[in-house]
């Protein structure tokens, strides 16, 4: 544990965590992000660390999120943890001979100012990808504590499996679910949603929905962290 680990001051602090690469992390974040705002909430966006593959077209997973916060992208996510690699960071960051931050670093860096009332942490793949030089996301999530973890999630035939198995680790944060590209005409959408609520674990299957538990305003017994509590 870093001796003065990343308690960001801003009003909430939600990590953006996902149950393998390419659930839909960013475009989670980034549309949770555009509600937020247009409810008059400020937000904040940090990828720790990025890598990507530059031989596909498309902004950066950093230049999504600061769209949608209004932040430059090298604020999002610095230059010298952006690796031009389709691997993940650390591995991405040997094979350009670049150093790739511990998570003590990376967790110091998880910082937002005093003006957001919400800063959304965003990783990378699922919760056991590296994503320090010395760890992996469930790591991160540890040193920054965050107040909220959310863990993008498929609804589709294995996503109970895939759900389970990241939010059991993380039995001692506050979690929810969030089932993106949920189908309610889709049979089996419906029925894994409605096991993994039965198990005890709180499922979003909109931004809307997902919104209102970040605030507060869907979530009974927490309103204390609620943005802009007291």
């Amino acid at each position: 544990m870093a001796e003065d680990p990343a308690g960001p001051s801003a009003g909430i602090v939600v990590f953006v965590a996902g149950t393998s690469t390419e659930v839909g992390k960013t475009w989670a974040a980034a549309g949770l992000a555009r509600l937020l705002r247009r409810s008059g909430l400020t937000v904040a966006a940090c990828k720790p660390v990025q890598s990507y593959d530059p031989d596909e077209s498309g902004p950066t997973d950093a230049a999504v999120l600061a769209e949608a916060t209004g932040q430059h992208p090298d604020a999002v996510c610095p230059p010298e943890r952006t690796y031009p690699v389709p691997l993940a960071p650390p591995m991405a960051a040997g094979r350009l001979g670049r150093a790739c931050p511990s998570l003590d670093e990376m967790a110091a860096g998880c910082r937002f100012e005093a003006t957001a009332q919400v800063g959304l942490v965003e990783g990378v793949g699922g919760l056991y990808s590296p994503i320090a030089s010395d760890g992996h996301n469930l790591d991160l999530i540890e040193r920054i504590e965050p107040d909220l973890v959310i863990v993008v999630a498929s609804a589709a035939l294995g996503g109970i499996h895939d759900t389970m198995a990241c939010t059991l680790p993380l039995s001692a944060h506050r979690r929810t679910v969030f089932c993106n590209r949920f189908d309610p005409g889709t049979e089996v959408h419906v029925l894994n949603v409605r096991w993994l609520r039965d198990s005890g674990l709180e499922v979003a299957t909109s931004l809307p929905e997902l919104a209102g538990i970040v605030t507060g305003a869907g979530a009974p017994g927490h309103g204390d962290t609620a943005v802009g509590a007291d």
